[in-house]
């Protein structure tokens, strides 16, 4: 009897634990807050407003990129380093610097409109909005400036450092911190709107659909959450540390591991009670042979390989993902089905992550150099040699124009010859 009384204790245990964990919503720090502003991510066909273009996080830029023989337009020194790349809208390219400064830039020309010091040092590309660029810094701080004087609007402190990007939609900003949270504020005055608890520092970018925003972590998740009230919907073990953020788009969402795992996940799915739990039943059931096929997690669409470990989020373009591993090996897969597509080997390291313009991926090399791929097929478009160093994050295009944030501490703006 006492037997029997242990393991009925032990089972009502362990379904109290996974109960808990499964109706665990983040929780819920603030109570949802109506949206006192309409503003949203700056977006135009030529525009470049956040850390990976859209809020999907596609890195992609439907207008084409120019392509060789290129004139500089202009080329100038930063007030040091720029760890992330800048932002382009309206004619003007926002920037942030190991330095702790941020400023806005002429696209045209290179001249300073502003500057502002954080007096910190800044991972975070900047989120511009109609009115607002939003900042995140090493301080813990999230720093909203007026978009057109660079004056500082408010900022809040996120309780820990914050080496990702903020996505601003529908009057709301969203950013992850090295705190294990997934914040919303409100992007008009600061509020607090909800926090969402995420295990593991989050330091890349939310993605969103606008039904969710997603998130990811060195902590081996995925979630996505409620936009309005931040209560968690989906919950995904990756199995080892996500890098950089999500991608949503055509109706799915995509990651990769550091070990080159690359996931597609259905966003609009949601993790029930016990779902985690049975799970991990099932696949010990499969580990020893009990099942003949493997289980697949809630949300499971399809799961690759980048072929080796990986540093930088994908980019994704016309249906396409595209991942590029630490050796330099790209490789493009179907966003729907995960068949590969076409592979191609840079044969050398890469030195930020990958975007893309049109119809080419943009991949800045160890080498010193600009590499084109064809999106569809994965050929050689065309190669750049970098003059001075390589580059210090992500290249970005706007309106005809290539940005690339250089090591050494320079932006140089390069377009076609003639334009």
């Amino acid at each position: 009897m006492r037997l029997w009384l242990l393991v009925g204790a032990i089972i009502l245990a362990l379904v109290a634990f996974w109960a808990f964990r499964a109706f665990q919503a983040g929780p819920l720090l603030f109570p949802p807050a109506e949206a006192t502003t309409a503003q949203g991510m700056a977006v135009s066909d030529s525009d470049w407003p956040s850390v990976r273009r859209d809020i999907g996080g596609t890195g992609w830029a439907r207008d084409p990129a120019p392509k060789p023989p290129f004139t500089v337009l202009w080329e100038t020194d930063t007030p040091g380093v720029m760890l992330a790349p800048p932002s382009v809208v309206g004619g003007l390219a926002y920037i942030s610097t190991e330095e702790g400064t941020v400023a806005a830039l002429d696209a045209r020309s290179g001249e300073t409109a502003w500057r502002y010091e954080i007096g910190t040092p800044s991972d975070s590309a900047p989120a511009v909005s109609e009115s607002s660029v939003f900042v995140g810094a090493r301080n813990h701080r999230l720093l909203a400036l007026d978009r057109e004087s660079g004056q500082l609007r408010w900022e809040h402190n996120l309780g820990n450092i914050v080496l990702g990007s903020a996505i601003v939609v529908d009057g709301t900003v969203y950013i992850g911190s090295t705190n294990s949270k997934l914040e919303a504020l409100d992007a008009a005055t600061g509020e607090p709107r909800w926090s969402a608890r995420i295990k593991g520092w989050v330091v890349g970018h939310p993605a969103s659909d606008g039904s969710v925003i997603a998130a990811a972590s060195l902590g081996e998740r995925f979630i996505t959450v409620d936009p309005d009230t931040g209560r968690r919907r989906l919950v995904f073990y990756s199995g080892t540390p996500v890098v950089g953020g999500p991608v949503i788009a055509d109706g799915r969402a995509y990651f990769v591991t550091n070990r080159g795992g690359v996931w597609a996940v259905d966003p609009s799915a949601v993790s029930r009670p016990f779902s985690r739990f049975a799970y991990v039943s099932k696949f010990n059931f499969f580990y020893w042979r009990l099942l003949k096929e493997a289980p697949k997690q809630t949300g499971s669409l399809w799961v690759g390989s980048a072929r080796g470990r990986v540093k930088y989020s994908p980019a994704y373009a016309d249906g396409i993902l595209m991942v590029v591993n630490e050796s330099g090996l790209v490789r493009a897969l179907d966003g729907a089905t995960g068949e590969e597509l076409w592979e191609h080997a840079l044969e050398a390291e890469v030195s930020a992550e990958p975007v893309a313009a049109g119809d080419v991926l943009l991949i800045g090399t160890a080498r010193k150099t600009l590499v084109a791929l064809d999106v569809r097929s994965g050929e050689l478009a065309w190669e750049h040699p970098l003059e001075g160093s390589g580059l210090s994050a992500a290249p970005v295009v706007s309106d005809g124009t290539i940005y690339l944030p250089m090591a050494d501490g320079r932006l140089v703006a390069l377009s076609s010859e003639g334009r």
